[in-house]
């Protein structure tokens, strides 16, 4: 495993910002949508993919294609002042980002095309590191109960698998299963390979249960691993669903989105049983709302406008919020700080980062 520590640099912009207005349904509240531009990027896009509020109270997020290819972790503010911090590795794509331990004022994000879990401070200073297994595409990441740093390894030794920002195409069928790994915060690195084949793990929760909980799009399933690495799947209703988005509900289970079938699905802890609701466009990624309601990014497809959903805990849609850009193409979601109020999520096709009013 190797390690690497820098102090990367930065470009300090101010964004514009954009205020769109729509008509909201009355079952809800809310729906004003503010879109902060990110800085150009020419010939590449930005794509930011994953975000989560900082402990300075900043949003911080993934920028896949950001510094010119290269990667990078951006930072802005509630106002919109954007602080990016290039990645040393061209076509690093990170993917996913997490809050470290409490009390601590890092960021852990996934480099996706290096195999390297990364490291940063709230000042910027970077540390890498390279993980064991080799090419094994980390990407989603999210702080586990044991205070560690738990992520997915969706293609494992695989080889015959291409990825251009959010999206991977395997060109030849593989046996190979994915992992998932843990890392110390002093940067010890364990993977669990998943007892499933065919296994490609995406995106990860903690859950109320101190387990950790993900999908996995492969099997169509989402699936339960303890801190010790015991894994337990549950198949999804709907087949080829492709499961992506998951957290913890408010009502103490787990919810997840699902892509290709339109659906949000909930998990029972207690009984393992999966209920799907239906909701709008293509669902990508969901948080609880501190409304106590779920909330979601909807991708844009042929007949579906890109959107933000809310759902009750009952499983009754509340809204679908359509005023964004053309083809914003939400992707990743997070509560804001408690002193903004607002939920923010990443465009990541139009290279923005854009807030929604709750209340």
């Amino acid at each position: 495993m190797g390690r690497v520590a820098q102090s990367v640099g930065l470009a300090l912009l101010l964004a514009g910002a954009a205020v769109l207005a729509g008509a909201a349904p009355t079952s809800a509240t809310g729906g004003n949508v503010t879109e902060y531009p990110l800085p150009p990027n020419y010939p590449y896009c930005v794509c930011p993919t994953d975000m989560v509020t900082g402990p300075d109270g900043n949003l911080w997020f993934a920028e896949n294609g950001g510094a010119v290819g290269y990667g990078a972790i951006g930072r802005m503010t509630t106002s919109g002042l954007v602080t990016e911090f290039r990645l040393p590795t061209f076509n690093s794509s990170p993917v996913g980002i997490s809050v470290g331990p409490a009390g601590t004022q890092n960021l852990w994000f996934t480099e996706q095309n290096t195999n390297r879990i990364g490291e940063i401070t709230t000042g910027g200073m970077l540390t890498q590191f390279t993980l064991p297994l080799a090419a094994s595409q980390p990407r989603g990441i999210t702080l586990g109960p044991d205070g560690n740093l738990w992520f997915t390894q969706s293609l494992a030794n695989t080889t015959t698998t291409t990825c251009n920002h959010h999206k991977c195409t395997t060109t030849t069928p593989s046996t190979t299963t994915g992992y998932i790994g843990r890392i110390t915060p002093a940067g010890l690195v364990t993977e669990f390979a998943i007892p499933i084949a065919y296994s490609r793990p995406t995106w990860i929760t903690s859950g109320p249960d101190s387990n950790l909980w993900f999908t996995d799009q492969n099997t169509n399933s989402v699936d339960k691993m303890t801190t010790a690495g015991s894994v337990t799947e549950y198949s999804l209703p709907t087949a080829a669903s492709q499961p992506s988005g998951i957290t913890a509900g408010p009502d103490g289970n787990i919810w997840l989105t699902e892509e290709n079938a339109g659906n949000i699905a909930r998990v029972t802890i207690a009984t393992g049983v999966v209920t799907e609701f239906p909701a709008v466009a293509a669902p990508a990624r969901i948080v609880t709302g501190p409304d106590g309601n779920l909330w979601f990014t909807e991708y844009f497809t042929a007949t579906a406008p890109s959107g933000i959903g809310t759902m009750s805990p009952a499983g009754s849609l509340l809204a679908s919020y359509t005023n964004l850009s053309t083809n914003a193409g939400p992707q990743g979601i997070t509560v804001g700080p408690s002193t903004d109020g607002r939920i923010w999520f990443t465009e990541e096709p139009v290279g923005a980062i854009a807030a929604i009013t709750i209340s």
